[in-house]
């Protein structure tokens, strides 16, 4: 098993989540000391000050142009080439609002070469604030739409590609380079907010590269204000289901278009949606 000192956390962040960044570099100090500290920065006001900072805390800063859709996809691509660039024996993509557990470390590093591995992320109560990372076990309930394994690992069926989540998930750098090389790693043609993690994980499976649920390597979602279904996110979710339904043939998050009609916000044409009203971008 290598140390935490050979992994290589990959986060993605703009300066309006800079207390949910040291949030999790607390916790990787804490949780995985000595790994290193990709942090993926668009530009947006206030990404120049943030950096300098992250820099200064030994964090290593990929900054890149972006317009107004937030380019998630190619940060995390660029993100995850930096961090095999780096060295790493272990990548682990994380979200920025997610702070590695105690024991993640020690798990996805049990993940033999060529295997994707995802772990339970158990969402904060508004209560909890900003913990103390010793204190996070004390939290765990994982999120009860992906039921991972009591021990071990259990691997994805093709059909299971909804249960990929970009939230945490770790990989070696030999099979991030081959994903690279092969399809790309995310498409960057999906922009803003929503489906490039769903194709991602879609893609991986239909490429039968072995995806595996982790138990143990638990990661903890910050809590923050969100609307359920996205409304705020209605047009980058349009843009990139129309794109996610020309290579698969359906619409990724039905349930959450099916809320949005019932708004009014949404309506049917053909097999896919379009917006019942101009959607401000």
């Amino acid at each position: 098993m290598s140390s935490a000192a050979s992994i290589a956390v990959v986060t993605v962040c703009t300066p309006g989540r800079a207390e949910h960044l040291r949030s999790q570099r607390r916790a990787m100090a804490e949780h995985l000391p000595g790994a290193k500290h990709v942090v993926v920065l668009p530009e947006r006001p206030g990404s120049a000050e943030l950096a300098a900072e992250l820099a200064a805390d030994g964090a290593d800063i990929v900054e890149l142009q972006a317009g107004p859709d937030l380019p998630v996809a190619r940060s995390r691509n660029l993100g995850g080439d930096r961090a095999a660039e780096l060295g790493a024996k272990l990548i682990v993509f994380l979200d920025v609002d997610c702070m590695p557990g105690p024991d993640l470390g020690w798990y996805y590093n049990e993940l033999p070469e060529g295997v994707v591995g995802l772990g339970p992320v158990t969402y904060l109560p508004e209560s909890a604030g900003a913990p103390d990372p010793a204190d996070l076990s004390a939290y765990t309930d994982p999120h009860p739409a992906r039921p991972f394994p009591a021990v071990g690992t259990r691997e994805l069926e093709p059909g299971e590609f909804g249960m990929f989540w970009s939230l945490s998930f770790a990989l070696r750098p030999a099979l991030w380079t081959r994903l690279r090389t092969d399809f790309g790693g995310f498409d960057e043609a999906f922009t803003g907010y929503g489906a490039e993690d769903t194709d991602f994980g879609r893609r991986l499976l239909y490429r039968r590269v072995p995806v595996v649920l982790v138990a143990g390597a638990h990661a903890y979602h910050r809590w923050h204000p969100v609307s359920d279904p996205p409304v705020d996110h209605l047009a980058d979710l349009l843009r990139n289901g129309a794109h996610y339904a020309e290579r698969w043939g359906d619409w990724p998050a039905p349930g959450w278009f099916e809320k949005f009609e019932q708004m009014g916000l949404v309506r049917r044409s053909g097999a896919g949606w379009e917006a019942a009203t101009p959607v401000d971008r």
